[in-house]
């Protein structure tokens, strides 16, 4: 099993950090023969899209050709090695950070490729921040949820750990980074209004 973790936060140390560490963590503990690799976006060079298109009539080239050429290249490999995807991001503004936002922008190959009629390895997204917006992170669940469906994956839950990391990137004392937070299904988040962020039965943990 490969299993690949995306930190998505600008900064290299923090809540996003933390939370991806446990995580790299447990998977090791739990499955060490099993190969976890940690990218942080804080740490790699990822430009924006600019709409080329040059994507969508990649004749005679790589299916997956971009022509920025940049990490996003290495990315694209281990992403395409995984068994398992992990992303963890902050909510800016109830969305992504604009590092991760461009790398979910740089998945538009993907589309043309037509990967998503292959069949979806699993992903799942973690979320921190300090909590206090009121509009939740619904956008970025539809964010995410939509840029890895065209890289041929399905996100399956995600866990809401918003107010329970430390500015530091400590969890709780004791927590379990697998099932502790809030963990619903991806399908309980829409993105219709401020009303409609939060899953139903949002203060039960499945």
């Amino acid at each position: 099993m490969k299993r690949l973790i995306i930190s998505g936060s600008p900064r290299a140390r923090g809540r996003s950090a933390g939370v991806a560490e446990a995580v790299r963590f447990a998977f090791e503990e739990a499955a060490p023969d099993d190969r976890v690799e940690l990218v942080s976006l804080a740490d790699v060079r990822i430009s924006p899209c600019t709409g080329c298109e040059t994507c969508a009539s990649n004749k005679g080239r790589n299916e997956l050709y971009c022509i920025i050429s940049d990490d996003m290249l290495r990315v694209r490999e281990q992403l395409n090695a995984c068994d398992e995807l992990v992303v963890v991001s902050p909510v800016y503004f109830a969305g992504a950070p604009s590092q991760l936002k461009a790398f979910l922008d740089r998945l538009q190959p993907y589309f043309y490729a037509n990967w998503r009629a292959k069949p979806k390895r699993p992903a799942s997204l973690y979320v921190v921040g300090e909590g206090g917006d009121p509009h939740g992170f619904g956008p970025l669940v539809g964010e995410v949820r939509s840029a890895l469906a065209v890289a041929g994956f399905a996100l399956e839950s995600v866990h809401d750990w918003v107010g329970l990391v430390s500015a530091d990137g400590a969890l709780p004392s004791g927590a379990d980074v697998f099932e502790g937070g809030r963990v619903h299904p991806a399908s309980a988040y829409t993105c219709t209004g401020p009303e409609g962020t939060f899953p139903l039965g949002a203060g039960q943990a499945r």
